[in-house]
């Protein structure tokens, strides 16, 4: 009997982690330079929510992370700069000139 309850409580804990990993958070390790200063370029650790996308309360400013488009093992860290509507403007090429590129985020 001793030996079921111990089993029980294993799974019990194994799903618990598999749903807290899933629908609430996770934590993700990121190196690289991209998100310098805010991330370090030898590594962070981050706590990572998932409640956030499931509610659309995503707003600019907001570090997310996500599977590459091109290489989906790889996961990626950015900031949100815009959502699906907002006018984003850029300048083109900073070092010869002032030319600026707007362009709406689109779906």
């Amino acid at each position: 009997m001793g030996e079921w309850s111990s089993f029980t409580a294993v799974v019990r804990g194994l799903c618990l982690l598999y749903v807290t990993n899933k629908y609430l958070g996770t934590v993700a390790i990121t190196y690289g330079p991209s998100m310098l200063p805010t991330l370090n370029v030898t590594g962070s650790i981050l706590l990572v929510e998932r409640i956030s996308t499931r509610t659309g309360k995503l707003r600019p400013g907001d570090v997310v992370i996500f599977r590459s488009p091109e290489t989906p093992r790889k996961i990626v860290c950015k900031r949100l700069i815009g959502l699906e509507g907002d006018q984003i403007t850029n300048v083109v090429d900073p070092q010869s000139g002032d030319r600026c590129e707007t362009i709406v985020l689109g779906s």
